[in-house]
């Protein structure tokens, strides 16, 4: 106990210094552990919905590729962006899952197919989203608004997404010879690969593709993709509120 306004003084600067640490440990704690789970749940939910969309460099030129992914890419980037936004006004709930689905996706790459399978990395890298996540919570940094951010947010995420990636996809794109027929490099490297799946399956993705960047089957699908981002972001907003926010509120009030 205190027993002068100046021992009480410094003690509470004592005190101040001691919780600032332990503050401090605890953040870099809980974001250093949190991140693989947050990247875990991302990386789930482009997998249900994305699936081979997303992984196979021959079929990231079809226009499901740029239609699904950034949907199913948005959903836990916007659950979290909700949750940090909402408990300390930060806005980098995109970029910090972004970053951590990149690791993620890198790892489980690098061992599942490198590593195990002897399938080539340039054959099933993993799209990124890190530029597209960066414009989305800067858009909610200036706009405060949920409502703007899946609007424009949504139109950011999915150009950026498309930006980003065609810049690692445009190399696979070439034209080359192959049993007296022009095809893409791409196309070259799953023909070498065979991958076990039903003629049905692969016959549904030759109807549309996206080998015509330049004409408008890219930017009708840009602006369908788009949509389906925008619809995507408030399902994310829906689990960030209901599914995160909702028991936390409920236990503080027990308590």
């Amino acid at each position: 106990m205190a027993r002068t306004a100046q021992e009480a003084l410094q003690l509470n600067t004592l005190l101040n210094k001691k919780y600032k640490y332990f503050d401090y440990k605890w953040d870099l704690v809980f974001w250093v552990t949190a991140l693989p789970v947050v990247a875990a749940a991302a990386d789930i939910t482009k997998l249900l919905f994305a699936g081979d969309w997303d992984f196979w460099t021959d079929w990231k030129d079809r226009q499901w590729w740029m239609t699904l992914t950034p949907f199913a890419m948005i959903i836990i980037p916007s659950a979290l962006q909700y949750i940090q936004w909402i408990a300390w006004k930060f806005p980098t709930g995109f970029t910090y899952t972004a970053v951590g689905l990149w690791l993620v996706s890198w790892l489980g790459r690098w061992l599942q197919w490198d590593v195990f399978v002897n399938y080539p990395l340039n054959f099933v890298w993993p799209a990124t989203i890190v530029p597209a996540a960066i414009f989305a919570d800067y858009i909610l940094l200036k706009s405060r608004s949920f409502i703007l951010t899946s609007i424009l947010g949504g139109l950011a995420f999915t150009v950026g997404f498309w930006v980003a990636n065609y810049i690692t996809l445009a190399p696979y794109l070439q034209p080359a010879e192959l049993m007296g027929r022009v095809v893409t490099v791409a196309d070259v490297q799953g023909m070498s690969y065979i991958r076990s799946a039903t003629p049905e399956y692969l016959r549904m993705i030759e109807h549309g593709t996206l080998r015509s960047f330049l004409e408008e089957t890219a930017l009708v699908s840009l602006l369908f993709g788009a949509t389906l981002a925008t619809a995507g972001y408030w399902v994310g907003q829906a689990i960030g509120r209901w599914l995160a926010i909702w028991p936390i509120m409920r236990f503080m009030k027990k308590v």
